[in-house]
């Protein structure tokens, strides 16, 4: 009677959902209908897992663009700042002495008046003349080589084009057989430091007359 009990016992089920899982290992077949649900909740499992991952995927590939793109920003504002740096140190010790050299073109207008002003041939009897006329010259080319040095150049544009950047129209003449709007004399010479104008050539230039 005992074992009877213990064999009944063991050969109850545990729950329906027991049966139903066993079924699928037991030699009872399930339906149709059975296998098409089981069929159906498996794929849409599956599809929901598959949605997941391919949203998780897609988010961190936005986030990896992103990434990427102030990465990119970010680098080549770095260049810019870098580039635009070195630009203003170049800029400021080409200009640096621009004030001091300006001042020194008076004294470099003082000397060359100077020489206006000698008579031209001296006569070789008036020694001191000669020297002292010698003597402002060289000082005069000594002062335009040290200027130069530092990017300070002389132009005279007598001949080009008049360019208002660079030059000072003092007078304008018509004269006959020259282009109109360009320059017919310098009577100041001008100055260039780097590429930027120092101080500008003070001319004469031709007039349009049609």
């Amino acid at each position: 009677m005992l074992a009877r009990t213990s064999l009944r016992s063991l050969l109850r089920p545990a729950s329906r959902q027991a049966i139903s899982s066993a079924r699928w290992y037991s030699a009872e077949k399930p339906t149709p209908e059975e296998t098409a649900e089981h069929v159906k909740e498996t794929v849409e499992k599956v599809e929901s897992a598959a949605e997941d991952v391919v949203k998780k995927v897609t988010d961190l590939e936005a986030q990896v663009k992103e990434l990427k793109s102030q990465l990119t920003y970010g680098r080549a504002d770095f260049i810019n700042l870098q580039r635009r740096t070195e630009q203003e140190k170049a800029s400021t010790k080409d200009f640096a002495i621009q004030g001091f050299a300006s001042d020194l073109l008076s004294t470099v207008d003082i000397l060359t008046a100077a020489l206006k002003h000698v008579n031209q041939p001296i006569a070789e009897d008036n020694k001191d003349l000669v020297a002292l006329f010698n003597g402002v010259e060289m000082t005069k080319q000594e002062l335009l080589k040290t200027l130069a040095k530092h990017g300070v150049v002389a132009f005279d544009p007598t001949g080009e084009k008049f360019d208002p950047n660079k030059h000072e129209a003092l007078f304008q003449a018509p004269v006959e057989g020259k282009e109109p709007g360009t320059v017919l004399e310098c009577q100041k010479t001008g100055y260039m430091i780097k590429s930027r104008t120092l101080r500008p050539a003070q001319v004469g230039v031709v007039q349009d007359t049609s």
